[in-house]
């Protein structure tokens, strides 16, 4: 068994591990085209679950290519995230909770 990382450019909050359900939040764990959000949960050390909008993601292999990314471009609706999120988690969130989290994962 290998371990892969892959790094994240989200517009995120941080909801906690311990807030992740698989029963509700599946969709979004799997990256489905349903999802009503993205979700990056660390099931391995259980330290973040990441809520929000994957900006960009890297190759597992080869890692980021350079791109420019324009903040204007980014097309985030801030405050339907925020509520789709604190509905989902049931946690009273607003859109000056997310910010630009860049991190690594492995899994």
């Amino acid at each position: 068994m290998g371990v892969y990382r892959t790094d994240y450019l989200m517009w995120a909050v941080d909801v906690g591990a311990k807030a992740f359900d698989w029963s509700k939040h599946e969709a979004e764990g799997e990256g489905r085209p349903d999802r009503r959000f993205d979700v990056i949960y660390d099931g391995m050390s259980g330290q973040y679950c990441m809520a929000g909008k994957i900006i960009a993601k890297s190759d597992q292999y080869d890692g980021f290519t350079p791109k420019k990314i324009d903040p204007a471009d980014i097309g985030v609706d801030r405050d339907d995230l925020a509520r789709k999120v604190s509905d989902a988690f049931e946690s009273p969130l607003t859109a000056t909770d997310f910010a630009l989290v860049l991190f690594s994962h492995y899994g």
